[in-house]
């Protein structure tokens, strides 16, 4: 899943304000970094990205004011290229517009996921482990649909005909009690997909999806020394990107043939 970074869409960076309370921004090739997390008082937010600040975890406390030099943060980021042939009544921008469907293809389990508004999912993720603590992930994840050049984020093909925006506006750890939990949690993912012809005529699924996770050694985790825990941080925050990357290359690539197939049906048995 790697490839190099100056292949990817560089799309705006999210900078983590450094206070309890948030709502997580969320969005978009296979590279990894660790560094601490830092406000920044010119960053802005973009259409892809809104402001990003620390989150108290839903079953956790916030033990006060946290000093950024203090917060490990790992970041990954994919991309995807999906081949797709379109045919009469089937078209990638159609299919982009269908946004329950992509849900369905990238998360299939239908336990674990609910939908919430016409824009936001709850999906319940793999449980993640790092070192002898496990946990379950639950984000919510939001689409929107763009076209026509409007609204495109940077570096986006204005002649894109279509674009579907991805960002996790919340999210909590399930799983962990109090001595296991951080006080401080912030999670970043953003991402995003649309169309874009090849050579020959023929066409493809373009994506890229950015992950960030910064937090606070909780009190169990206290005497582990820093070295191990970026090891396995980056470790953990590699394998759920490799695994959301598997997902979308597979999952949509195997839906978009069956949308082919059921329009054309669809067609077939039209008067």
């Amino acid at each position: 899943m790697s490839s190099s970074s100056s292949s990817m869409l560089r799309l705006p960076p999210c900078r983590p304000a450094v206070h309890p309370v948030c709502r997580g921004a969320g969005s978009s090739g296979g590279s990894s970094s660790t560094h601490p997390l830092r406000s920044s008082s010119r960053s802005r937010p973009s259409s892809l990205t809104a402001a990003c600040a620390l989150k108290t975890p839903s079953n956790g406390g916030s033990r006060g004011k946290v000093n950024p030099r203090d917060l490990f943060t790992f970041s990954h980021k994919f991309s995807t290229d999906i081949p797709m042939s379109e045919t009469q009544g089937a078209s990638i921008d159609e299919y982009l517009r269908n946004s329950p469907r992509i849900v369905g293809a990238v998360f299939p389990d239908q336990r674990k996921r609910r939908k919430i508004n016409d824009e936001e999912w709850s999906v319940q993720l793999l449980p993640i482990r790092f070192l002898f603590l496990s946990a379950s992930p639950v984000i919510v994840m939001r689409f929107v649909s763009k076209s026509g050049g409007k609204e495109y984020p940077p570096n986006v093909p204005v002649h894109a005909t279509s674009l579907l925006l991805m960002e996790v506006t919340d999210y909590k750890l399930n799983g962990l009690d109090s001595n296991a939990m951080p006080s401080h949690l912030a999670l970043t993912v953003r991402g995003l997909m649309y169309p874009q012809r090849q050579r020959e005529g023929r066409k493809s699924l373009k994506g890229h999806v950015e992950m960030t996770v910064g937090f606070d050694l909780p009190p169990v985790l206290a005497l582990v020394p820093a070295s191990i825990i970026r090891g396995v941080g980056e470790t953990v925050l590699r394998q759920m990107a490799e695994q959301m990357k598997q997902d979308m290359d597979t999952g949509l690539a195997a839906d978009f043939n069956k949308y082919r197939r059921e329009k054309l049906t669809e067609r077939r048995s039209s008067p």
